[in-house]
């Protein structure tokens, strides 16, 4: 029992610190993406001036297609939005500067901090250790699915367009825009419908913090109806990636799927501002990263080989992403086995 204890411990530990790094990472690509920006000239077809169209989802819904904008303030609103919901998640429900991570600690009291709940309104850990450690473990299990589908010749394909630019400001939008489609309008608003009574009042907090409302009014089949929304929003969220994705091929829908039942759970765990620092991550961190090793080191942005940089933050996500899901199963393997 020691020896796994101190398994446990040092686990923990390392996982912590490679959170540290990777808040370090994320943080440090907000000036990576203002710095592409505004201040390169990325092949010099398109620069931050220019007027590009954009397709917003909810305003699809009612005709208005092909909207134009200024390509840089545009990406600046988005930017800010996303800042924002970096640093809520940052500091909810308990500062990440607040917690004692560097204290030892077994495993066992590990599972209790991570289920602990704080005065029944949410758990007693920091919304961004837990977006990235979900992140990590989506990270690691896309590219077990990338591998096994190559293997049947099944492929992702690319939805990048030829300037980096340009597909740089669309994967920068997509995190909101599809966030406030396939989570708030197709998995918090049902939500709202089916479990929360009417008269409540808790319309936009349950549409921003499913759990926090619906854990009040939870009843014997609750669990699993929450479970087939979940299910049912990201099968759509990972179809819709191939039929209007442009560029990706059938394998996506696999891997999107998975994307879209892990973000579910974080929307409706943990919240709207969590659920898009997830989708943030993984569409404009990695690719700030990418172009940013183009830029210096002429290293290919549009491929995930021989990309230094971006080499250094999947080898970050992919070691942090192994042990979060070893610290996952055995919990699982207590609560519903042992």
């Amino acid at each position: 029992m020691s020896i796994t204890n101190s398994l446990n411990r040092t686990i923990e530990k390392t996982k912590v610190a490679l959170i540290f790094f990777m808040v370090i990472v994320t943080g440090i690509s907000f000036g990576i993406g203002l710095y592409l920006v505004f201040f390169t000239n990325l092949e010099g077809e398109i620069n931050w001036t220019d007027e590009v169209h954009l397709d917003f989802l909810l305003l699809g819904i009612f005709g208005f297609q092909t909207i134009y904008f200024n390509l840089g303030l545009t990406f600046l609103l988005f930017w800010f939005v996303y800042l924002t919901c970096y640093v809520y998640c940052f500091l909810k429900p308990i500062s990440l500067r607040e917690l004692p991570f560097l204290r030892a600690r077994t495993h066992s009291d590990f599972v209790n901090t991570q289920i602990k709940q704080k005065d029944g309104n949410g758990t007693s850990v920091n919304y961004l250790m837990i977006t990235l450690s979900w992140f990590s473990a989506y990270f690691v299990l896309s590219i077990l699915i990338d591998i096994v589908q190559q293997i049947f010749g099944v492929k992702l394909g690319n939805p990048l367009t030829d300037n980096p630019l340009l597909s740089f400001f669309y994967l920068s939008t997509a995190p909101l825009n599809e966030e406030i489609f396939f989570r708030v309008i197709l998995m918090g608003l049902p939500l709202f419908l089916i479990f929360v009574p009417l008269g409540k009042g808790q319309f936009l907090s349950t549409l921003n913090h499913p759990y926090l409302s619906i854990q009040h009014y939870k009843k014997k089949h609750t669990t699993f109806g929450i479970f087939i929304v979940i299910v049912l929003s990201s099968f759509v969220f990972g179809l819709s990636h191939v039929i209007f994705g442009g560029g990706y091929e059938i394998g996506k829908i696999t891997q999107a799927a998975l994307g879209g039942l892990i973000i579910g759970w974080v929307y409706y765990r943990y919240g709207l501002s969590s659920a898009i620092t997830f989708h943030w991550i993984s569409n404009y961190v990695f690719f700030a990263y990418s172009i940013l090793g183009f830029y210096l080191f002429q290293t290919p942005w549009n491929t995930e080989s021989d990309n230094v940089l971006l080499g250094m933050v999947s080898i970050g996500f992919i070691i942090l992403g192994l042990l979060f899901l070893y610290q996952l199963s055995c919990r699982m393997l207590k609560k519903y086995v042992v």
